[in-house]
């Protein structure tokens, strides 16, 4: 039976740039089933920027080969919120110490390649590959979501990379990977029905829409009423739902998504991303204090304001504190899925059956004033060679 093996192939390398694309070196050779990346970054120690998710720092991750397009390319919180449509998991968000008073920031990307971690069936032979790389765009002086500065441009990110191989006897023959990329971004303007055509020969696994609104008040709900796929000059109609519908089919399937973290930073008066949509709970407190009580004063979208008064007075603190905090909601970063097989019973949607075929999203009235970006991304099937 084969077995499969976590490598660590990368070790904290980085680049002694602010602002890049760092190129990571993958095997040549050997038969890939996921990888992970883990990305460590240091804060500021102002703690007007509670936040400090690399979303934040990382616009885009890729897996590519030299000279051909990109197997996989998305920004890290997309691939966060694929793997957890997949495992039911949030990755790790957390801190490190690194000695006195300043702490790394640790965030892992799982890209999978299958449908689940470690899945048999669908792998890379990476000897097929051309220089394989994995490529991290980021900026550190990229803000957070209230125009705050987050990073401490001192310190170079550090990216590790993990990945898994199959080895010994029995390996399946692959029934191809799933690529995941980013297929469209625009701004909605008022009442806008946004049609894009699902083009290519893959077979569509499923289709992630992700409002990636750096205001993190607002959410889908503020957007969105409808989604629909149409094909067949809209004879063919296989998708046809409401945002609260959508959602709720959604939490049907999946479960509720929760995200833990913990902070080393943090300051009374902020926004703090909860990296869940359409929240249900929230809960935050700092390990290090009996003298401060935090609260979470829950808004609209994504966020909460952090307030955090002293006990014997009631007065805000002005100390900056540790902060660690449990979020409950339906969907990761605002990133909602159309998964044709759980939701339709279907194996996959072929876009080239009824063709010319639109996914089409209907936004609210004021949805100019509420702004963007939307971005829409594929995960379809590469068949093996």
């Amino acid at each position: 039976m084969p077995t499969i093996r976590p490598y660590k192939i990368i070790d904290d390398e980085y680049a002694e740039q602010s602002s890049y694309t760092i190129d990571l070196d993958l095997p040549t050779k050997g038969i890939l089933s996921s990888l992970m990346l883990m990305v460590k970054a240091r804060t500021t120690t102002t703690g007007h920027s509670p936040s400090p998710w690399i979303k934040y720092l990382i616009s885009s991750v890729s897996v590519n080969q030299a000279g051909q397009a990109f197997l996989n390319a998305a920004p890290p919180e997309v691939f966060q919120a694929d793997a957890w449509y997949k495992t039911g998991k949030m990755p790790r968000r957390g801190f490190q110490w690194m000695g006195g008073a300043a702490s790394e920031i640790i965030e892992e990307v799982p890209i999978l390649f299958g449908d689940k971690l470690n899945d048999l069936e669908h792998t890379i032979d990476l000897s097929k590959l051309n220089d394989p790389k994995l490529s991290v765009t980021y900026n550190l002086a990229a803000t957070g979501p209230m125009g705050e500065t987050v990073w401490d441009t001192s310190y170079y990110p550090r990216f590790t990379v993990i990945a898994h191989l199959l080895q010994g006897e029995g390996i399946p023959a692959s029934k191809g990977y799933q690529s995941l990329r980013q297929i469209e971004q625009y701004t909605p303007s008022d009442s806008e029905v946004h049609k894009l055509e699902l083009k290519g020969t893959r077979p569509i696994k499923k289709l992630y829409l992700q409002f990636d609104l750096k205001n993190i008040v607002y959410s889908w709900i503020h957007s969105l009423d409808q989604v629909r796929i149409q094909g067949d000059n809209e004879a063919y109609v296989p998708f046809l739902m409401k945002y609260d519908d959508w959602y709720e089919l959604i939490r049907d399937i999946y479960g509720l998504c929760e995200v833990d973290h913990h902070t080393f930073y943090a300051l009374t008066a902020r926004y703090v991303d909860m990296c869940v949509d359409h929240r249900v709970s929230w809960n935050c407190w700092t390990p290090d204090t009996q003298t401060v009580r935090p609260y979470a004063i829950g808004g609209s979208g994504r966020h909460y304001v952090l307030r955090v008064v002293t006990n014997s007075s009631g007065a805000e603190s002005t100390t900056v504190l540790q902060l660690q905090g449990h979020y409950v909601g339906y969907t990761p970063w605002s990133t909602g899925v159309i998964d044709f097989e759980k939701m339709l019973n279907m194996e996959h949607l072929d876009p080239t059956d009824h063709a010319p075929v639109f996914l089409e999203l209907e936004h609210t009235s004021n949805a100019a004033t509420i702004g963007g970006p939307v971005k829409i991304h594929v995960s379809d099937l590469v068949k093996p060679v």
